[in-house]
């Protein structure tokens, strides 16, 4: 599905970006940048480029996530949003596919398809 290409991870919790890491390396990403911030995102705009899909954790009551989906969807990368708020998630669903924290493999591979497929 991703056939080698690169995908950005901004999340806060290392094993659960290392998670993630591993269910898209199976769905075949080639290259991993990890993130677990917005600012960490942004240092690394200079990779956005390469990158074909990101998975982005949002937090209620962070304000810079907002912003960094936007900067991310305006560059034409696909996203998939992450989150531990159900709440949250319903909110968010009509900006890009959402996965509800744990994050089930057969929920990432089908949020990943619709994501690159709003892409193409």
């Amino acid at each position: 599905m991703l056939n080698g290409r690169t995908a950005l991870i901004v999340e806060e919790e290392f094993l659960i970006a290392l998670d993630i890491q591993r269910m898209l390396e199976a769905l075949g990403v080639g290259q991993t940048l990890f993130a677990r911030n917005v600012a960490e995102a942004r240092q690394l705009r200079h990779h956005w480029p390469d990158v074909a899909l990101a998975v982005v954790e949002l937090r209620r009551g962070d304000s810079e996530d907002q912003p960094l989906h936007d900067d991310l969807a305006g560059a034409g990368i696909p996203i998939v949003i992450t989150t531990g708020d159900f709440a949250l998630s319903r909110k968010l669903a009509s900006k890009a596919p959402v996965i509800v924290k744990p994050i089930p493999e057969e929920a990432l591979a089908s949020a990943v398809a619709q994501a690159l497929a709003a892409r193409s």
